[in-house]
């Protein structure tokens, strides 16, 4: 008996969950990443190919809210026996604004924060070190969308995560620029 009113209260909860769930959506995107490593007044930059994933849910046709994750690969430099490399993931969570244009086409912005985490190793003339860290920053991206049909859309993005790495006087911005598909349920 306690099974049964437990399946049912379960049940009417999940229902209007259910029925509100239209404006649901996830997607993957590949892209070319950027960091730029600033220290002691010497900047450099690199890029890698990186991928994300995110869903999302809009409340209406202009607002809702998008958690993702992304892997912006590695980026690293060498010259005369030494190397620098830093490897980093983000996860993200974002309000989101569309602004439809015409039926197919759309602008797309977010503002959110960004949790950071990344891998530094440096090494040169037999000296070594490495470590990670982890750093919160304000995340804002601009893109459009192709709508396919009703489930399916094709985004493109420019999207930056802020200050992922700081250390002092040194810190590591990154942007990825990206290309995907969406999927609507």
């Amino acid at each position: 008996m306690k099974k049964n009113v437990l399946i049912a209260l379960i049940a009417a909860l999940a229902a209007p969950l259910a029925a509100h769930a239209e404006g649901a959506y996830i997607g993957g995107n590949v892209g070319r990443a950027e960091q730029k490593v600033e220290l002691d007044g010497y900047s450099l930059k690199d890029h890698d190919t990186a991928y994300k994933v995110y869903g999302g849910y809009n409340y209406t046709q202009n607002f809702g809210v998008e958690v993702g994750a992304a892997d912006l690969r590695e980026a690293e430099k060498s010259a005369s026996g030494a190397r620098i490399a830093s490897k980093a993931r983000s996860l993200y969570v974002a309000a989101t604004g569309t602004l439809p244009l015409n039926e197919q086409f759309a602008l797309i912005g977010k503002v959110g924060a960004a949790y950071n985490h990344v891998k530094v190793s440096a090494s040169a003339l037999g000296y070594s070190e490495s470590g990670s860290d982890n750093q919160t920053s304000p995340y804002v991206s601009v893109g459009a969308a192709f709508v396919l049909n009703k489930n399916v859309s094709f985004v493109a993005e420019y999207e930056y995560f802020g200050k992922i790495a700081k250390d002092g006087d040194a810190h590591i911005k990154a942007n990825l620029i990206s290309a995907g598909v969406r999927y609507a349920f």
